[in-house]
């Protein structure tokens, strides 16, 4: 059939949700509408028709990201994505549906949502009696131009980028002058479908303005991927001529399963084994933040932590501490209270207390080799003297 209808679903079921019917034989819009909430979805069974229904869903549900597969046993590998992954990710992995993209070299492009998310949408469609076969995160269905760093498309009060094959993200339109700016230094331009401003040193390369879902629907056959993978696959008809070979087909199940008891048995003990090292690093976190009441991922919530302190991933911040702490050491009576790192000066802002004024101004000397440092000021309080002391690299 040359029409279909297209619809996108929020991330959330308050979201308003946008649709168009869609000509492939005009390669146009027939209709289109946008319902107040997932509740509404029901008023467009009768204007389905028919027609096949396609799916987009919210990208600010999904995650991207990818990881390096060894050239050999790669087919092994993919079945071990999810703990592969799982340092990358905040949920647990049992919790979450991992699709695959095509390989790029050594590079497995991997898009990910919560279950609970994807059985959300599915009961949505459910409920308003729209079959689905074919899911698509939004941004997948954005051209990639040639020669252009991304894609950009304004939906709503969002903005949809495609920065690859298999990446980009959602974003809240005041953020694009801050992630336009931090992608300045490569000098592709962006591929505009909504005319957006971008900041100053940024360039564009304007494409033919379309209404957003009009654009989306074009591209949807397009998308490299579909959510709806392994459990949620659509079932399949089975006809009759291959009926006859079902107990074959179970035999060779069983066998398959006797075949891997033995894999099942390893499997376990592998298992077992991160668990005790998941235990491990947990008791790790807490030691060093007893209040943290919500773990999940003790190493990504520490990398955040880290990360909160402004060092940013170049690790100017560490290299600096590096040089500080045998000033630290010759001055055991020297005690840091509080530390800020401002990356784009290159300085660090420490909270120190001192048992009196000559041990701070002995401190302050002691790391002039190494840095530019400003004193700030110095308070008495009952136990010593606390102040500020900002350092910049030289």
């Amino acid at each position: 059939m040359s029409e279909r209808l297209v619809v996108r679903l929020g991330s959330s079921a308050q979201q308003p949700i946008p649709w168009v019917t869609w000509s492939e034989q005009q390669q146009g819009v027939i209709s289109s509408g946008v319902l107040p909430n997932a509740q509404a979805l029901a008023s467009l069974k009768e204007r389905a028709g028919g027609r096949p229904v396609e799916v987009l869903v919210d990208a600010s549900a999904i995650r991207f990201c990818s990881v390096t597969l060894p050239a050999k046993a790669a087919r092994q590998a993919l079945k071990a994505l999810p703990f592969m992954l799982e340092e990358q990710l905040a949920d647990d992995v049992e919790q979450l549906h991992f699709v695959t993209g095509a390989r790029q070299g050594g590079q497995q492009p991997v898009a990910v949502v919560a279950h609970h998310q994807l059985q959300q949408w599915l009961a949505w469609l459910s409920e308003a009696e729209l079959p689905c076969t074919r899911m698509v995160p939004d941004i997948l269905a954005l051209p990639l131009v040639e020669d252009t760093q991304l894609s950009l498309l304004q939906l709503e009060s969002q903005l949809l980028l495609r920065r690859g094959p298999l990446a980009g993200e959602v974003i809240e339109a005041d953020w694009l002058p801050l992630i336009a700016s931090a992608s300045a230094a490569d000098s592709r331009p962006w591929a505009l479908f909504s005319p957006l401003p971008l900041p100053e040193g940024v360039s564009s390369l304007e494409q033919p303005l379309e209404l957003p879902m009009q654009q989306l629907a074009a591209g949807f056959s397009k998308a490299p991927i579909s959510l709806l993978t392994g459990a949620y696959a659509p079932a399949k008809g089975v006809s009759k001529s291959l009926q006859v070979w079902a107990k074959v087909g179970i035999a060779a199940s069983v066998l398959a399963v006797l075949s891997l008891l033995h894999s099942g048995l390893q499997i376990n003990q592998l298992q077992q084994q991160r668990a005790e090292l998941r235990a491990e690093q947990e008791r790790i976190y807490r030691s060093l933040f007893p209040n943290e009441k919500r773990i999940v991922n003790p190493r990504s919530q520490l990398q955040a932590k880290v990360r909160g302190l402004g060092g940013g991933d170049n690790g100017e911040l560490f290299a600096m501490l590096a040089q500080l702490q045998p000033s630290f050491a010759a001055s055991p009576e020297i005690k840091p209270q509080g530390l800020k790192f401002d990356a784009s000066r290159s300085e660090i802002r420490l909270q120190l207390s001192g048992k009196d004024f000559a041990q701070i101004e002995q401190f302050s000397n002691a790391i002039k080799a190494n840095f530019e440092v400003q004193t700030g000021a110095l308070n008495n309080e009952d136990n010593g003297v606390s102040g500020t002391l900002t350092v910049r690299a030289k």
